[in-house]
């Protein structure tokens, strides 16, 4: 803070509010969902930790301290003895915990925590506790405490532990000792346990019973349980949360139908319970409905009509295409056809934003495209971009790229081959427009010209999977083709279609990627290397002396390595014997059907330790791979080989990440031999 600068403890309070709060929607959620799946925490996430708000100066320490204090969320054995620790030397911080989520047992540290605070008045526990952890300390500090509400997250389907189950049996004698608790949230498979039920009976101060329901046990009558906590004098409502599916809710109508039948049959049961799932009508309801009058000065102007329904239609008819999922279902040109059919200016309007950017993911949708283009070939001028999937007939891809002349982007997927005609055809029609040209397969032709890449002088994206013939006479090489092409691909290729790259100019090219498959190029290297930032290579391609990629690259900042299910990394690919000074990062690029066997796994581990001792890459400041994932509880971390990997690697200042391009953030470590508080 600037000095001379001094603002009121309340102004700071609430400037740090909203950074340091936690939402109770996060505080008292589930880790468990419906049909016995498991939901990850939804503090699992790797952002940066909200103490770094208490070291910005003084006056944010004294002010932010009992904000960071009011919900403690407790995920580790580390984080628990480090809390323990912290209120044993300073007891006063206790007394702001006001929330204390608790996702494990934590040995005897709870009953140091639970001791210090007493102002709580949230409580949350998980009974999903592993075998490996203790509860001892938990069950020892529960009668320490009187919190008013409890939150209770059970493990669904799941046998409990023996900490679980002492866990419960200290919850059952406390609940009729707790005075203050109004509020008890617990899953169904847990108050089914006639102890559990008999102690809420008894709780004094019982005032709300909501009763979670995430694998659709819905009844229909009411649970023996629910008749005899309902005989507990204290108790005003009962709430049954169900799942936040409308799908589920249809699917078991029947039952809460029944379920709400008995409920209203008994009177004292009636009193109880609050149905929320009922939409009541509300007096906006009954209001008749405003008439609609069409602005007489719009209709007089036509021009300035069309413009405006034009924009209007362009918001619901036109959707952009996706880079991320570029064959997503969103697409679905047939959910937005019926606009098209209010009037004849909506259909002369829209009728551009259509089929724009249409995506065919099947044979059907490639057929009726067709058909509709070939009765009206003017449909082919609106469309700017294509992607297909699964293209079985060649007929219907030859019919639709034939009548596009103003495509700009078109990339296929799953699809069969087309002939080197049809590529030839197709430089003819669109070429002149097209930017990107991406995953087409070209059946293998031999001894074509090379001249056909001289009809595309906007490319800018080109993918390449062909093992056609080019003739690589020098006259025939079209040295100034491609020139704003910036990021090549290459699949499977002949030796003849690097050796005509080689000989063009390519003066934009940027971003080379070959598959995992790859071998040779050292022409184009040669000549193209000194120019390109970004490269992916085979493991092949990287240990190739004459291909010599340290070399050929030297302003190389990122270095990709294709990889599928037979070619994985090579543990030595990145041994060099030189030094390259400008890689920045490492990628791994996997196909889609890339499993990480075992045997991957051990040779990643092994590539990533001597990354960490080599000297070669001194800029180095990440790896990232697509398998990366980081895990959420303490016994994920500590079988993972994908956190073993990152702390090898941060020892000399290299992040490793994954897709998402989050790094690991290191843990407090669990101390198992500690002093005596």
């Amino acid at each position: 803070m600037a000095q001379g600068t001094h603002l009121p403890d309340e102004i700071i309070s609430e400037i740090l509010s909203p950074a340091l709060r936690v939402p109770d929607e996060a505080f008292s959620a589930s880790t468990f969902g419906t049909w016995g799946l498991t939901l990850p925490s939804p503090f699992a996430n790797f952002s940066e930790p909200c103490c770094v708000y208490l070291v910005v100066c003084k006056a944010w320490l004294r002010v932010a301290t009992p904000l960071l204090y009011n919900v403690v969320v407790l995920r580790s054995k580390a984080q628990a003895q480090a809390l323990a620790a912290t209120l044993t030397a300073n007891p006063q911080l206790g007394r702001f915990i006001h929330k204390l989520r608790v996702e494990g047992g934590y040995a005897i540290s709870m009953h140091k925590i639970l001791q210090n605070s007493t102002n709580m008045t949230d409580l949350f526990l998980s009974v999903a506790i592993p075998g490996s952890d203790n509860a001892s300390g938990l069950c020892r500090g529960l009668p320490l405490v009187d919190p008013v509400r409890v939150i209770i997250d059970s493990g669904i389907g799941s046998s409990l532990s023996r900490g679980a189950q002492k866990l419960i049996q200290a919850l059952e004698e406390c609940i009729p000792k707790w005075k203050r608790m109004a509020v008890f949230e617990v899953q169904h498979e847990l108050i089914q346990r006639e102890t559990t039920y008999q102690a809420l009976k008894q709780a004094p101060g019982l005032v709300t019973l909501s009763v979670s329901d995430p694998r659709h046990i819905l009844w229909g009558s009411i649970p023996q349980y629910m008749r005899t906590i309902a005989t507990n004098p204290a108790l005003k409502s009962i709430r049954i949360v169900y799942p936040p599916s409308q799908a589920g809710y249809e699917q078991y109508f029947l039952l809460r139908m029944l379920f709400r039948n008995a409920v209203n049959e008994d009177e004292k049961m009636r009193l109880l319970f609050h149905f929320d799932d009922v939409k009541g009508s509300s007096a906006e309801d009954d209001l008749p409905p405003v008439p609609f009058i069409y602005p007489a000065q719009l209709a007089a102007d036509p021009q300035r009509e069309d413009a405006i329904w034009s924009r209007i239609l362009y918001f619901t008819l036109y959707i952009a295409p996706s880079k991320e999922k570029p064959f997503s279902p969103r697409n679905d040109r047939r959910s937005h056809a019926t606009t098209l059919l209010v009037c004849k200016k909506f259909h002369r309007l829209g009728l551009p934003y259509l089929y724009e950017n249409p995506v065919l993911n099947s044979s059907l949708a490639h057929y009726s495209l067709s058909n509709q283009m070939s009765s009206q070939p003017s449909l082919g001028r609106h469309i700017r971009t294509l992607h297909m999937r699964r293209i079985q007939t060649p007929s219907c891809f030859r019919t639709i790229i034939s009548l596009t002349p103003r495509l700009v982007e078109l990339h296929v997927k799953d699809c069969s081959p087309i002939t080197w005609k049809t590529f030839v055809d197709l430089g003819g029609t669109a070429g002149s427009t097209l930017q990107s040209f991406c995953g087409i397969k070209i059946a293998k032709a031999s001894a074509v010209d090379p001249t056909v890449f001289a009809r595309y002088p906007e490319m800018r994206d080109f993918g390449w999977d062909s093992t056609t013939v080019f003739k690589t006479t020098p006259k025939l090489i079209p040295v100034d083709a491609f020139g704003l092409l910036a990021n090549l691909t290459v699949n499977i290729f002949d030796e003849s279609f690097v050796k005509v790259l080689a000989q063009m100019e390519l003066p934009s090219l940027r971003t080379v990627t070959f598959s995992a498959t790859a071998n040779g190029g050292v022409q184009f290297f040669e000549r193209h290397g000194a120019k390109l930032r970004e490269v992916t290579l085979s493991s092949t391609q990287i240990v190739d002396t004459k291909l010599a990629i340290w070399r050929n690259c030297p302003n190389l900042t990122v270095l990709g390595i294709s990889c599928d299910s037979k070619h994985p990394a090579r543990p030595s690919c990145l041994e060099i014997g030189d030094t390259h000074e400008r890689i920045e990062r490492i990628v791994f690029k996997l196909t889609h059907e890339y499993r990480l066997r075992p045997s991957h796994e051990t040779d990643l581990t092994g590539l990533l330790r001597r990354l960490r001792a080599s000297k070669s890459f001194p800029a180095l400041r990440e790896v990232m791979h697509p398998n990366c994932v980081w895990p959420t509880t303490e016994r994920e971390i500590l079988k993972s080989h994908w956190v073993q990997s990152a702390g090898v690697l941060l020892e000399r200042g290299v992040h490793l990440v994954g897709p998402q391009g989050v790094h690991w953030r290191p843990r407090l470590k669990f101390v198992s031999k500690t002093k005596k508080y």
